[in-house]
């Protein structure tokens, strides 16, 4: 290596900024991490909304066709109990 080359990079003593955080003050990153936390939030809640009405659902759906099943079965029975005229 020559000398050129040794003194073309200049050396800096202050660690570089990252992009963006220059033009920030901490009460926007407070309010952007309290919008972020309420976005998640919502988030999760929605997630347990449709999760619960999904369950529901097919709770109801479940007992009715078990319903149906029953209905069915008593109705089987009491036609084989009934005599037949042979």
């Amino acid at each position: 290596m020559t000398d050129e080359q040794t003194s073309a990079a200049p050396e800096s003593t202050e660690e570089p900024t990252p992009v963006g955080e220059a033009t920030q003050n901490p009460q926007d990153f407070i309010k952007a991490r309290g919008r972020r936390n309420v976005m998640i939030a919502l988030s999760l809640v929605a997630l347990m909304v449709l999760i619960f009405s999904i369950t529901a659902i097919r709770f109801t759906q479940n007992v009715s066709a078990r319903q149906d099943a029953l209905a069915a079965e008593q109705e089987a029975l009491s036609s084989d109990e009934a005599p037949s005229e042979e």
